[in-house]
């Protein structure tokens, strides 16, 4: 299927992923992809589905609470001062769209997280994140909606402060509010 849309197998196995969780498909292992039966399902297994929904939500998160809180520790002592205008100028970008489009807003969030990872040097951490960004991308665009966009630039302005001044546990407890669900 990846080679069919020209993807790669961890982008195929995601959409797989997502649209079972939807409903939308069944895998049945060693056997394919079915089409979900468009029927009425009865209430334990849509409690079933929707639980394992959850769980993949909160998983997403509990990583990128792992992932962004140590590299924004790791970012304290190692962001250039390039990089601080950078995530200024991103997070400027950012305020712009709140009450905006949340897929908008997402992809802007994502960015200044996806740079603030970079900031810390670590290519593990990157590749992490990497892996980490489609799946949380959606995830915050299904749980937002343009009228409710949270103002997240407090917490990510202080993020940036704690940067400046190389405060690593600062920039940390900055980092932690904003990653929990």
């Amino acid at each position: 299927m990846a080679a069919e849309f020209g993807v790669g197998r961890s982008s195929a196995r995601e959409v797989v992923q997502q649209l079972a969780c939807d409903g939308l498909v069944e895998v049945r292992h060693g056997h394919g992809i079915f089409a979900a039966d468009p029927g009425p399902a009865d209430e334990r297994s849509l409690s079933v589905h929707d639980g394992l929904c959850r769980a993949r939500i909160t998983g997403v998160f509990e990583v990128r609470r792992a992932v962004e809180v140590e590299a924004a520790r790791l970012a304290a002592v190692r962001t250039a001062p390039e990089g601080i205008v950078a995530l200024r100028t991103m997070l400027s970008e950012q305020r712009s769209l709140l009450g905006g489009d949340a897929w908008v807003f997402v992809t802007t969030d994502v960015r200044f997280h996806r740079a603030v990872v970079a900031s810390a040097r670590t290519d593990l951490l990157g590749e992490l994140f990497e892996q980490l960004a489609q799946p949380l991308g959606d995830v915050l665009t299904e749980l937002l909606d343009a009228p409710s966009l949270p103002d997240t630039t407090g917490d990510q302005e202080a993020l940036v402060a704690a940067l400046e001044v190389r405060d690593a546990d600062a920039a940390a407890l900055a980092t932690t509010p904003h990653s929990d669900l």
